[in-house]
């Protein structure tokens, strides 16, 4: 997967959630908030998660190779960013770019997969 823009590291982490959990629930959560308190608490809650993944696994090839670029200290930066915002049209800005960068990071995976099960199915039929 190659990275043209610049993903936030958040984003990379709810897309695995999504790949790995099936689910849209941190996705929504995040872009749906209007409080700063409620977006950290989210995002906390996302992190928790994904520290279980991580500790169990990743089933999907393509959420363990975007789980390889996740840079911890810039999900560090990005909350301390977020803590920081002070107005309701700025968060709402930064958690709607988070969202989308993270579902864009999920079709992507998604679709990678998915691919490759055409492929493999190509082959073995033909």
């Amino acid at each position: 997967m190659s990275r043209s823009p610049k993903i936030s590291e958040i984003a990379k982490i709810l897309a695995i959630l999504r790949v790995e959990q099936g689910s849209y629930t941190y996705i929504d959560k995040i872009s749906q908030t209007s409080s700063r308190d409620l977006a950290l608490y989210y995002i906390r809650e996302a992190l928790r998660d994904y520290h279980s993944l991580m500790a169990r696994g990743f089933s999907n090839p393509h959420a363990r190779q975007l789980a390889g670029t996740v840079d911890f200290e810039g999900v560090e930066g990005e909350i301390e960013r977020i803590r920081k915002l002070s107005g309701a049209v700025e968060l709402r800005e930064e958690l709607s770019t988070i969202a989308a960068q993270a579902l864009a990071e999920a079709a992507k995976a998604l679709s990678l997969e998915e691919q490759e099960r055409r492929e493999e199915g190509a082959t073995a039929t033909g």
